[in-house]
């Protein structure tokens, strides 16, 4: 996967578009992701980096249509002994290795007064631009090189408040996605709901009517609640 080309921006632009929240957003992210075997410990993580680079119009939504195509999961290698500090992603894509490599970068800030990190063998490294931004909540005043090497990464102190208004916009306007592209996503996303069952439904909240048909129905709870 390849940050979109001036056409595939001028086409998706001319597609059927929708506008969602962001809350719509981080719900059908973490499906997907879910489904793309990501850890659940690590999902909220990877789930923010997404969104905050389709918000930044870095493609976050296209990288999860596509990502079933590209490495899946696995942790990355850290040589801390070498100058900048090496990290290896295996082939993961970006935003699998993106929080990490905050966690790193912020801890090496802390420690020595900065950090240069260089991300060896990842996949879709565009999508590592939304670090600056994830970092500054922390203090971080994080800058991505991207060139012909590898990818470099330098950490540094912020100074000044954070500044992320395409949050703000995100948060009072939505997104505006390509419908197509969000309904392709939202059925894929389904897939990671627990099927409708008696039981299911139980578990999500106990059946309150006492008249209710479903066999299942919790009647020692509806005899101490009612």
């Amino acid at each position: 996967m390849t940050p979109p080309s001036t056409t595939q921006a001028t086409d998706a632009a001319a597609a059927p578009r929708l506008t969602v929240s962001l809350r719509e957003t981080r719900v059908l992210a973490e499906r997907n992701l879910l489904l793309l075997g990501v850890p659940k410990g690590a999902v909220p993580a990877v789930r923010d980096l997404v969104v905050e680079a389709e918000a930044l119009g870095l493609g976050g939504l296209a990288f999860l249509d596509a990502a079933r195509d590209l490495p899946g999961w696995r942790p990355p290698a850290l040589d801390e002994a070498s100058s900048p500090v090496v990290v290896e992603a295996h082939g993961v894509p970006a935003p699998y290795v993106a929080p990490a490599l905050l966690d790193l970068g912020m801890a090496l800030l802390r420690e020595r007064g900065g950090a240069r990190i260089e991300v060896r063998d990842v996949a879709v490294p565009h999508l590592l631009l939304a670090l600056p931004y994830a970092a500054q909540p922390y203090g971080g005043a994080v800058t991505v090189t991207l060139g012909t090497g590898a990818p470099r990464i330098e950490v540094a102190e912020r100074h000044g408040p954070p500044a992320c208004p395409h949050i703000e916009r995100t948060v009072h306007e939505g997104l505006e996605v390509e419908a197509s592209l969000w309904w392709r996503l939202y059925h894929r996303s389904t897939g990671a709901l627990t099927e409708d069952t008696p039981l299911s439904r139980r578990h999500a909240g106990a059946t309150l009517d006492p008249d209710a048909a479903d066999p299942d129905t919790d009647l020692d709870y509806l005899a101490v609640t009612l």
